[in-house]
């Protein structure tokens, strides 16, 4: 986890906008379960980690991140991360070979979070923790808004499963109890406002439609909203006027949700998204050129049509009442192939 791309896979071309955004690292930290234990009489509550350990796991983050980078290595890489963040990391480091030596070189540079901010819920309530912070490079600079990452205990060990960044300085101010631990959500499927914590990828996907206003779709406009909605109108106009972009729910084994109570009742959520793009020619002899980006997956050859997929990394404020607020979403080609098989069937059907 080192950067974020928000790409447009077009005719011609499906680099984009990127987003500098924040590194991993960390050695597997235990939860000192034998010292912590289950709770008995007289003894202090205990969060899934203590905030030392917190701060040890986000170290090691930072160390096997930075290494795993240095040579764009995804074994390495795997000691630190899971789940969708690594999905998205194994995919940026492939996308690599079509940057600039400049670009490349900006993303090997090492990365320490500063000003951490850590919320661990109490141990039995979550297998995860919440750290929000900035990344700051080795010249001193540091990120402009803040980074909310969710660590989870895996069987391998503690791995840093999601990430996203705000488009703003601004986050909520999160619940704590009175012993001081975070409050995960454990309902996702129960309402917060207008939206579940549940349905947050889905009405993500509905910014896809460009029909009717951002409001339908459970989010309020935002920064967020109003880019991820110039993507189908951007497509549509490059593969004008023989050709046009429809988009769909993705695979979906890699989308999850991790969601925090706001001190106000509401919820800070961080979730990812799995989209699928279908490139596709309108005239019988019209042919979609891949870009750069596509061709790492599908090749080089023109096709009437491809599939490309796009997985969101994005974090959500949901009030108590009221239409939920998308505070920044980051997406990253995952994945790449011709609209057909030798079958005449789409990736990813087997029917």
């Amino acid at each position: 986890m080192r950067s974020w791309a928000r790409g447009i896979a077009g005719m011609a071309c499906a680099g984009g906008l990127v987003l500098a955004a924040a590194g991993c690292g960390g050695q597997d930290g235990g939860d000192d379960s034998g010292r912590a234990g289950a709770a008995r009489a007289g003894r202090p509550a205990a969060g899934v980690v203590t905030r030392a350990q917190a701060d040890r796991l986000i170290d090691r983050y930072e160390k096997i991140n930075n290494r795993a980078n240095k040579t764009s290595d995804p074994k390495v890489l795997s000691r630190a991360e899971a789940g969708p963040l690594f999905q998205e990391s194994k995919a940026t480091y492939r996308l690599q070979k079509n940057w600039t030596r400049k670009r490349l070189a900006e993303y090997r540079e090492s990365f320490r979070y500063v000003n951490r901010e850590y919320y661990i819920p109490r141990k039995g309530t979550a297998d995860w923790f919440v750290t929000v912070a900035y990344s700051r490079n080795p010249g001193g600079k540091k990120s402009k808004y803040p980074g909310i990452l969710v660590m989870e205990k895996k069987a391998a060990g503690w791995r840093m499963v999601a990430g996203s960044y705000s488009d703003s300085a601004w986050t909520p101010r999160l619940a704590k109890d009175k012993d001081g631990f975070a409050l995960p959500v454990t309902d996702p499927d129960k309402k917060i406002g207008a939206l579940a914590p549940s349905r947050l990828s889905d009405a993500l996907l509905d910014l896809y439609d460009d029909a009717g206003p951002t409001e339908a779709t459970g989010f309020r406009s935002s920064a967020a909203t109003r880019w991820i909605r110039k993507v189908p109108r951007t497509q549509n106009k490059l593969l004008s006027p023989a050709g046009e972009a429809v988009f769909s729910r993705g695979e979906t084994a890699h989308e999850e949700v991790h969601a925090l109570r706001t001190r106000d009742g509401g919820a800070l959520a961080v979730f990812t998204t799995q989209v699928r793009e279908h490139d596709r020619g309108t005239q019988l002899s019209a042919t979609i050129h891949p870009s750069d980006d596509m061709k790492v997956y599908a090749g080089p050859s023109s096709r009437p049509s491809f599939f490309v997929d796009w997985l969101h990394q994005s974090s959500a404020y949901l009030p108590p009442k009221g239409t939920a607020k998308l505070l920044g979403s980051e997406y990253t080609m995952t994945g790449a192939a011709p609209g057909t098989d030798e079958n005449g069937r789409m990736p990813g059907v087997n029917s």
